[in-house]
């Protein structure tokens, strides 16, 4: 069919090439080298897009330096490390800026760096937010699960770019919650599922008891004994998952009563939500389980008649694509004027957001 070709093409020509992820790995490699001088004990990790599969040759690089197992206080230890880290970043030729960003939940040291060839690449680095480093490795296997679903991601999340709904400051989603919408979607929206819950048929491997440091993208998945091994009878185009995702978050998903979990691989109650949480609930206009804190990643959303122009997005872009199967008009329509208005949510926060709910954490 011809707009699954077009969306394959699409993801093709946007995503990020062999070179732009060894190029990110060598400017990680170049700034280790001087941060082991003053922590030789630490780790520097690519999180977010950059390394979970789903990342662009325009996208910058977030980094997480892990100094130990244990959790630091963001508040009282961040911001002296990252401040150290500044310091001896601040004389590198290839470091042309720093800001360190203080006033954000996960404080973050941003870096302008350039390199020999004169490419420009914006860093953002915290330190010990180890649940960036789960979620990349995680989010790196389910991208190599299935083949759709990198095509899909690519071009949901340029849908949402384009219609202004990925924006966690003006009270839409960021790029982590759209992929875990569409995770789930590929766990329990269509029949047979295409995805499995990867942290139920593989609990040794994606365990958030092991050391984030011992973590490797290059182990293979496998079963434990008694287990069964996952295989899909799900032949379905990507035309038809991408009009079904939006189908299903237009017409079939219930908001008010359904949580998302990708970890279970179905929807929850608000029940049993409330019984993962040590707070008071905050349910806001949507919930989207984190795999691995099991807070809501969807927390931005909260602005409830912004809420209801995204639903109106997805509605209006599900009838454009089924009536048209053109991919050039369902992205190209206008976003809804209110969704470009800023909300009270700040700056920082959103780059908080960004931080610590990854697609990186990202993006």
């Amino acid at each position: 069919m011809k707009l699954s070709e077009e969306i394959f093409l699409f993801y093709l020509k946007t995503s990020q090439s062999l070179e732009m992820i060894n190029r990110k790995l060598g400017i990680r490699d170049q700034l280790f080298y001087y941060i082991r001088q003053i922590f030789p004990m630490s780790g520097l990790y690519v999180i977010g897009s950059s390394l979970n599969g789903f990342g662009t040759n325009n996208a910058d690089m977030d980094l997480c330096l892990m100094l130990t197992s244990v959790e630091l206080d963001q508040r009282t230890d961040a911001i002296p490390i990252l401040r150290a880290v500044k310091d001896v970043l601040e004389n590198l030729n290839c470091v042309t800026d720093q800001c360190l960003i203080e006033t954000a939940k996960v404080p973050i040291l941003r870096i302008m760096f350039k390199s020999e060839d004169g490419g420009n690449m914006q860093l953002d680095m915290n330190v010990n937010n180890s649940v960036g480093v789960r979620n990349t490795h995680l989010l790196y296997y389910y991208s190599n699960f299935d083949w759709r679903f990198r095509p899909l991601v690519a071009i949901v999340k340029e849908w949402a770019r384009r219609r202004a709904i990925n924006d966690a400051s003006r009270s839409s989603f960021t790029s982590y919650s759209l992929v875990l919408m569409l995770i789930h979607y590929l766990q329990y929206g269509v029949e047979p599922p295409i995805l499995p819950s990867l942290q139920q048929c593989y609990k040794s491997h994606f365990d958030d008891s092991i050391d984030v440091r011992n973590l490797r993208m290059t182990d293979p998945l496998e079963n434990e004994p008694n287990e069964t091994f996952w295989e899909t009878k799900n032949s379905s185009s990507l035309c038809d998952l991408l009009l079904g995702f939006l189908e299903y978050y237009s017409y079939r998903f219930n908001y008010e009563s359904s949580a998302i979990s990708i970890r279970m691989g179905r929807t929850m109650s608000r029940v049993e939500v409330m019984a993962c949480q040590e707070l008071p609930l905050q349910w806001s206009c949507i919930w989207i389980e984190e795999p691995f804190t099991r807070m809501n990643t969807a927390h931005s959303v909260y602005n409830t008649m912004i809420f209801e122009l995204i639903k109106q997005t997805f509605m209006g872009s599900f009838e454009t694509l089924n009536t048209s199967l053109n991919l050039n008009a369902f992205l190209t329509e206008p976003p809804l004027h209110l969704l470009a208005r800023p909300t009270s949510i700040g700056l920082n926060d959103a780059i908080t957001q960004e931080i610590t709910e990854s697609d990186q954490p990202n993006e």
